[in-house]
């Protein structure tokens, strides 16, 4: 979690406890929201780095068909399949 939470899970439970429900709305808002700020910077790591290491031989084309799947120009005139 972030060093800027001010609030933990002890204080969420002990506002729980103790029935104060503006500090358990506070703190339990805190908690959530830096655990969505964690997920969404892991996201964006996740699609940079997928984005920034494509490798298209991993990948089908458009059509569907791999690069080994495509019959070369001489394949074609001599009729071979691949």
């Amino acid at each position: 979690m972030s060093e800027d939470n001010k609030y933990g899970l002890e204080d969420l439970v002990s506002s729980a406890v103790l029935q104060k429900p503006l500090e358990f709305e506070t703190a339990f808002n805190d908690i959530v929201l830096d655990r969505i700020r964690d997920a969404v910077e892991n996201k964006k790591i996740e699609v940079a780095q997928q984005l920034y290491n494509y490798n298209p031989d991993e990948n089908d084309d458009e059509m569907g068909q791999s690069d080994a799947d495509l019959e070369t120009p001489e394949e074609e005139e001599n009729g071979e399949d691949a």
